[in-house]
């Protein structure tokens, strides 16, 4: 997958620095795997979740959401995904980020 928006990734370390190791190992996974439906990201994050164009990532024993905009491989692209938030899971029940997964 091709993964955007490293700099995202960075300001979540810098806000959550005991998110590091997770957020470093999903990047290296995330950038290395082709998945074409949800399916195929359950086989390696189980509690994945869907919500409209957007996954949501459980993080850090269930502490953290991550959510990125997804766009799934197909035979003439290898799909991309779009970091767009973590989130506390507090912040996560607010739901504003469901603006951006329309």
């Amino acid at each position: 997958m091709h993964v955007i928006s490293r700099p995202a990734i960075q300001q979540a370390i810098e806000r959550h620095p005991d998110a590091a190791g997770w957020l470093e190992k999903w990047w290296q996974n995330a950038s290395k795997e082709r998945w074409e439906s949800l399916h195929d990201v359950r086989a390696l994050y189980p509690a994945a979740d869907q919500v409209e164009c957007c996954l949501v990532f459980n993080a850090c024993g269930n502490n953290y959401r991550l959510i990125v905009r997804v766009s799934y491989a197909n035979p003439w692209s290898g799909g991309t995904l779009l970091v767009k938030h973590f989130l506390t899971h507090a912040e996560y029940d607010k739901n504003e980020w469901r603006k951006d997964c329309r």
